[in-house]
C-alpha cells in the first residue's frame, strides 16, 4: 500500500483526497504546515509527497529543496500543488526539485493518475539500483546566459566565441541556443546554414516535444560546438511558445555540460525563464552613457528578481577608440564589478563577422582571442578547474601557460 504525505493548509483538500485515494489502497498522512511536513517525512517514509505552495510556515518550494538535500528523498516523487498559474510559477517547481506541478483546482483523477506513473517511474529506479545503492543526480549543464539590454555592442559575438571556448578547453558536449528569436544572428557568425531552426518546432506541441525531434535541428560547428539557430522569420518566432522553449532546456540540459544562450535585448518570458535558470549571467556593457544606463535598469531588475550578486559578471566591451568612460567610473555608477574587459579590435571584429569565423577558433594567438579563452576557464565548473585533464586539449594547455606565466612576472614583482 503505497504511503502518501499530503502538506497543505486548507482542509478542504486534506478531505478531498483521503476520500479519493484511500478506497484505492493508499495510506494517506496529512500536515498544515512546511515544518510539520517535514517532521513527518522523516517518520512515515512516504512513497510519494504533495505539497502545496503557500503554506503558512515555510514555501512549498522550500519544503521540496529541503528535501531533495536529505538522500532518502532525492528521489520519493514530489507534485507541487499550486493556485498559481504561470509559466514562471512551473518552472518554479521543477527547479527546486518537483517531478510535477498541478494547478488548483484539479480533478481527484487527473492526481491520481500522475501518482501512478510516478509511484511506477519510482519502483523502476528501484528495482534498477543495486541493493544499498544510491542513484547520482541526473547531469544537468552549466547554463551560461549573455544578455544586454542594448543590441550592437557584441552580445551574440560574445556567446558565440564563450561556447567555442567551453568546448575547446574541456571537449565535452557544448550547446549554443540563440533565442533572440526576431533578429539572432548565431547561425551566422559561426558560418553555418539556416536549414533547420527553433521554426521548425512551431507546429509541435510541448507534449510532443523530445531529444530527438531536438536533435533535427541542431546543427554542428567544426570546433564541435552544436546551435539550435533562430527562425528566420518573425512569424516563425512568434509560433514558438515559452511552454516548448521550456521543455526544450528541460531536455536538452541533461545532454550537455555546457550551454551558453544568446538573449533577446529584453525582459520578455524567454529571457525571464533562461535568466531564472541560468547559473551565471553575463551582462555586456559598452563604456557609453546610453549603454550604462540600459545596464543600470538591467541591474536593478535583477536585484528585484532577487539574483545573487555574485551570479552576474559585467563584461566591459570597448566598441570604439576614443573618448570612453573610464572603468572605475562605470562600476561606481553600476554599483556593481567588471569581470572583463575587452580591447577594441574593429579589424578583428569586423572579418570575423563578415566571414564567419569566430576570432577564438580562428586566431586564438590574438590577445582579444586569449581574454575570451581565459574567461571561458573561469565560467567552467569547479569540478573542470580543479583537476588538470587527463588528455588536456590544445585550448586547456594555453590557459595553462599563461597561468604559469602570470604566475612567474607576479612572483618577480614580489
Amino acid at each position: 500500500m503505497p504511503t502518501v504525505l499530503l502538506i497543505e493548509d486548507e482542509i478542504i483538500y486534506h478531505r478531498m483526497l483521503e476520500h479519493a485515494l484511500r478506497p484505492l489502497g493508499f495510506v494517506v498522512y496529512a500536515e498544515l504546515t512546511g515544518g510539520e511536513g517535514l517532521e513527518a517525512a522523516q517518520v512515515v517514509n512516504p512513497d510519494i509527497i504533495i505539497t502545496d505552495i503557500n503554506l503558512p510556515d515555510i514555501s512549498g518550494y522550500e519544503v521540496t529543496k529541503r528535501l531533495r538535500r536529505n538522500p532518502r528523498f532525492a528521489h520519493v516523487p514530489i507534485i507541487i500543488l499550486t493556485s498559481q498559474t504561470t509559466l514562471q510559477d512551473k518552472l518554479a517547481s521543477f527547479e527546486a526539485g518537483a517531478d510535477d506541478h498541478i494547478n488548483k483546482p484539479f480533478e481527484p483523477e487527473e492526481l491520481i493518475a500522475r501518482m501512478r506513473v510516478l509511484l511506477r517511474r519510482a519502483e523502476l529506479l528501484r528495482q534498477a539500483l543495486p541493493a544499498g545503492a544510491v542513484q547520482a543526480p541526473p547531469k544537468q549543464a552549466r547554463l551560461i546566459a549573455v544578455h544586454t539590454l542594448r543590441g550592437g555592442i557584441g552580445a551574440s559575438l560574445l556567446a558565440v566565441n564563450l561556447a567555442i571556448g567551453l568546448k575547446g578547453l574541456w571537449n565535452v558536449p557544448t550547446l549554443l541556443l540563440d533565442l533572440a528569436m526576431l533578429a539572432g544572428q548565431d547561425a551566422l557568425l559561426l558560418n553555418l546554414p539556416l536549414r533547420r531552426t527553433w521554426g521548425d518546432l512551431a507546429n509541435i506541441t510541448p507534449q510532443d516535444l523530445d531529444l530527438e525531434l531536438l536533435q533535427s535541428i541542431i546543427v554542428t560547428h567544426e570546433s564541435g560546438v552544436d546551435l539550435i539557430a533562430a527562425p528566420t522569420t518573425p512569424t516563425q518566432a512568434e509560433m514558438i511558445s515559452n511552454e516548448t522553449l521550456s521543455r526544450a532546456l528541460e531536455i536538452l540540459r541533461p545532454n550537455y555540460d555546457y550551454i551558453v544562450t544568446d538573449l533577446p535585448h529584453d525582459f520578455n518570458d524567454v529571457t525571464l525563464q533562461i535568466l531564472d535558470a541560468a547559473d551565471v549571467i553575463i551582462m555586456l556593457v559598452a563604456p557609453e552613457l546610453s549603454s550604462i544606463r540600459a545596464a543600470a535598469a538591467a541591474l536593478d531588475t535583477y536585484t528585484k528578481l532577487n539574483y545573487e550578486r555574485d551570479k552576474i559578471k559585467l563584461v566591459l566591451n570597448y566598441t570604439f577608440p576614443r573618448y570612453a568612460l573610464p572603468r572605475d567610473k562605470i562600476e561606481v555608477a553600476l554599483g556593481h564589478p567588471i569581470t572583463l574587459v575587452l580591447p577594441y579590435v574593429p579589424d578583428l571584429l569586423i572579418q570575423s563577422v563578415n566571414l564567419g569565423k569566430p576570432i577564438l577558433y580562428y586566431q586564438p594567438e590574438e590577445r582579444f582571442s586569449e581574454l575570451l579563452e581565459d574567461f571561458a576557464f573561469y565560467l567552467s565548473t569547479p569540478e573542470h578547474k580543479k583537476v588538470q585533464p587527463s588528455m588536456p586539449t590544445i585550448a586547456w594547455k594555453r590557459v595553462y601557460n599563461r597561468f604559469l606565466k602570470a604566475r612567474k612576472t607576479a612572483e618577480r614583482n614580489r
